[in-house]
């Protein structure tokens, strides 16, 4: 079998410069692309949709799909806006312990100054428990219970 080859003639540079000009990568979406201050606001919107709605990931990224997001986004957008409820709710948690260590040292003070140490020990205890200094309780694990099954008629 014989092939055939064609050879083009060489292209002038004056034509080489008139064509257009390919960039270099992927080619842009067409989408618009949102500010800082209109991404800020829609994770804020977002916080909000999330908490209210009980979302879960794949049910949020269909919401910014239909809100004209690509999925990338939306992922994305749902790190942000988690990581600030995280961070929110650690802050409350940590507010909340605090709150009550004041009124554990409180309850200690008057159990001390009324001579009551058995209550001033005992909120010791809950003190030392809620600051996690406490070993966990020890669960007994070398049981040797039988456990039996019915099937049927038996």
């Amino acid at each position: 079998m014989l092939y055939s080859i064609t050879l083009k003639p060489k292209e002038k540079i004056e034509d080489m410069d008139n064509q257009p000009k390919r960039g270099r990568g992927r080619p842009k979406g067409s989408g618009k692309k949102m500010s800082a201050t209109e991404v800020e606001e829609f994770v804020k919107i977002s916080i909000t949709k999330i908490m209210k709605d009980h979302l879960s990931y794949k049910e949020y990224v269909k919401w910014c799909k239909r809100n004209g997001l690509s999925e990338q986004r939306g992922n994305e957008y749902w790190k942000r806006a988690w990581s600030t409820i995280r961070e929110k709710y650690d802050l409350d948690k940590e507010k909340q312990i605090h709150k009550h260590l004041l009124q554990y040292w409180r309850l200690h003070d008057e159990a001390v100054s009324k001579g009551d140490i058995a209550n001033a020990r005992q909120t010791l205890d809950a003190i030392a428990k809620l600051m996690g200094l406490n070993e966990p309780d020890k669960l007994d694990m070398n049981t040797t219970g039988e456990i039996s099954f019915k099937f049927g008629d038996e």
